[in-house]
């Protein structure tokens, strides 16, 4: 007889090649095979999901799921009623899936990755095992504060232990000193020592003496990439050398509809247009490059000489912790989020909230001053050790597993079935 595997059961929301899925792959991977049986649950097959099935973790999918977009960079106000009522009417449908998906995955816990999953959360409660909910992203406030007040009351009353990803947003939950509630920067594993699969300068022919600066993330208003491109025009406009790898999914083109003339009416663009009309604004066609979504981050972020986190919103940055292992600095606004992660001066420097002239002036010191960059370099490495490691992080949420999960039972090891609602 052998102990079986306590089954893990993951619930992913997201589509892209964010933190999120890097996070949790981390995670997952570091788990003991003989104590714990993990299975991923994905809302849509996506980079995200073939990144997990890449690495062998199983997968299961069930698209039926609407999230509730009330998040830092996701926020529907009074422009967007019907999608506010969209995304209240798919509770119900995402709680009746998610119900008939637990009773037949049947595992002993629920990891929940998102506050974005309120229907799902409801329903890993019903099922009586216990839930971990993953507080990545900061609630937005909202206009009165009442949509943030009731995820926070849903979420407290029904999960039965958190994992925050920054001190400011645990404290706005009100939970810093809740017995079963822990807060980690992140889960990251020091970079490759052997040399990278792909050479950044060389595939995007940028000489060996221009610094070499990134952005990693999506193109939302609130990672504030529109702020940055105004930091470069200022830098180009000074004479500075430099060149910036924009690295993310480009969102595809959609179709005209009438919602996007009537947008286009009123002034408003997609956000990529405004970002290339900054370039062209601002000249910056031979200083900025758009690379598309990577999966290769752990590779590139060692290629470069400084990270940049122009985030508007308060959000954990996964950037700063990667940046940090591979003893690069970063430059970013000083809010929640990254004003947390970097110390300022010492691993990192930090800008006024949302200037793009002392987003510039903190580029250009940086960018003018090697020895600078690998001073705080250095003392980033050295933080890294105490915050992002990934090795102590899951440490600490395996002991918070350990006080939600009975002791495995014995029995002979079960063969993993298949799952389909629509078999």
């Amino acid at each position: 007889m052998t102990a079986l595997p306590l089954k893990i059961l993951y619930v992913h929301h997201g589509s892209g090649m964010g933190g999120a899925p890097q996070l949790l792959l981390t995670l997952i991977r570091a788990l003991d095979r003989s104590r714990f049986d993990p299975l991923v649950w994905c809302i849509r097959r996506s980079s995200a999901s073939a990144y997990f099935e890449s690495h062998g973790i199983p997968v299961i999918y069930e698209s039926n799921v609407t999230p509730f977009l009330h998040i830092s960079d996701g926020f529907y106000g009074f422009a967007h009623p019907h999608r506010v009522a969209f995304m209240l009417a798919g509770q119900w449908r995402s709680y009746r899936t998610a119900r008939r998906l637990f009773d037949h995955v049947s595992p002993d816990l629920i990891h929940i990755n998102s506050v974005v999953l309120p229907g799902v959360l409801l329903a890993a409660a019903r099922t009586r095992r216990p839930v971990v909910l993953n507080v990545l992203e900061c609630v937005h406030p909202g206009y009165l504060g009442l949509r943030r007040a009731l995820l926070q009351l849903l979420s407290k009353r029904c999960a039965d232990a958190f994992i925050f990803m920054l001190p400011s947003e645990a404290r706005r939950w009100h939970l810093e000193h809740h017995p079963r509630a822990v807060c980690l920067f992140d889960f990251i594993s020091p970079p490759p020592s052997t040399p990278p699969k792909s050479s950044l300068r060389r595939e995007f022919h940028v000489a060996d003496n221009i610094p070499l600066i990134a952005y990693f993330g999506r193109f939302t208003q609130a990672k504030g990439v529109h702020l940055l491109l105004h930091a470069l025009g200022l830098l180009r406009a000074r004479g500075i050398p430099f060149h910036c790898l924009l690295v993310g999914p480009l969102p595809p083109q959609s179709p005209p509809s009438f919602s996007s003339h009537i947008a286009r009416l009123l002034g408003r663009r997609p956000y990529l247009a405004l970002l290339r009309q900054l370039i062209a604004q601002f000249q910056l066609h031979n200083y900025v490059t758009f690379t598309g979504e990577r999966t290769d981050v752990a590779d590139l972020v060692p290629q470069c000489d400084i990270l940049v986190v122009p985030f508007t919103e308060p959000h954990f940055s996964r950037l700063c912790g990667e940046a940090a292992l591979a003893a690069r600095p970063v430059v970013a606004f000083n809010i929640d989020g990254p004003g947390e992660e970097i110390i300022d001066g010492v691993t990192g420097l930090l800008a006024k909230p949302f200037s793009p002239t002392d987003l510039a002036d903190k580029l250009e010191i940086l960018l003018t001053h090697p020895a600078l960059r690998h001073q705080l370099g250095a003392a980033a490495r050295q933080h890294a050790a105490n915050f992002f490691d990934a090795d102590r992080n899951v440490r600490a949420v395996l002991s918070l597993y350990s006080t939600l999960l009975p002791t495995p039972p014995l029995s002979h090891p079960h063969p993993r079935s298949t799952f389909s609602l629509h078999s």
